[in-house]
């Protein structure tokens, strides 16, 4: 197969996958309407119709919620995920290039993170209280221990899963270890290295409403969690599908710098 064939095939199958993904939320958007509006088969204090929430969500742009805006309350949750990912990574990041690279380092730091991992972030919420308090430095810090576990595995498997002869090729051509990790090693685990941010930066989102549990006073959890106190169905759903929505945007745009920064794999390929 020529390249143009090659580009031309995934070309189609890009089409195909996208026209299934969007038949099939047509689809569940359909079934939503019929179960509510069409057919009346689900009370709309348990499951609002999607013209109800459509309509809230146009509310919503104009007029302020809880004493912020929507723009307010997407950037309040923007920030704390944004640094809680960052932070995560900073520390994960290393952490597991550094565990994948050095068995030394493996074997003082596994146990530790192996005890750590399976704890769900939630669970950090009483510990995240008694050390910071009720403030933007709690929700930052679950966020961040809800992220720093998909770089940390993502990074060490990214390091470890290198073709050895890679790393044996440049060090018998007289490279330093650490210069075989720079040039040689960490390019060619840049695909799942970039894999691990998309992950860190999902359960990140997937956080931050418990995050904003601690004394937030804007955020889309933030209004998510009082929508659900005052028994608002409709804004609980726009605030949920916003953080889908946002979600899937920032996946999206990691996967198309994974694209571009592994497109030398794809021309070896």
């Amino acid at each position: 197969m020529t390249n143009v064939e090659w580009r031309r095939a995934r070309r189609r199958r890009r089409v195909r996958a996208t026209s299934v993904g969007a038949a099939s939320t047509i689809a569940l958007a359909g079934l939503w309407y019929l179960s509510t509006d069409g057919l009346g088969l689900v009370s709309p204090l348990f499951l609002p119709s999607p013209v109800a929430v459509f309509e809230r969500l146009i509310e919503f742009t104009q007029r302020d919620y809880q004493g912020a805006t929507l723009i307010g309350h997407l950037f309040a949750s923007l920030r704390i995920v944004a640094i809680g990912w960052f932070v995560a990574g900073v520390i994960g990041l290393p952490l597991g290039v550094a565990m994948g690279w050095s068995r030394r380092v493996r074997t003082v730091v596994s146990p530790v993170f192996e005890l750590i991992r399976p704890i769900p972030p939630i669970a950090w919420i009483p510990l995240a209280i008694l050390w910071f308090g009720l403030g933007t430095e709690a929700r930052v810090f679950v966020v961040t221990i809800s992220a720093v576990v998909p770089w940390v595995l993502n990074s060490y498997e990214a390091v470890a899963g290198v073709d050895k002869l890679l790393a044996k090729a440049s060090r018998s051509l007289g490279a330093p270890s650490r210069r075989t990790l720079v040039e040689v090693v960490l390019p060619a685990a840049v695909p799942t290295l970039v894999g691990g941010a998309r992950i860190a930066l999902g359960n990140a989102w997937m956080t931050v409403v418990a995050a904003e549990l601690l004394g937030a006073t804007a955020g889309l959890g933030f209004v998510a969690l009082n929508a659900r106190s005052t028994l608002d169905p409709d804004i609980m759903l726009v605030a949920m599908l916003l953080i889908g929505l946002l979600g899937v945007v920032f996946s999206e745009g990691l996967r198309l710098v994974e694209k571009r920064l592994s497109g030398w794999k794809e021309s070896a390929a």
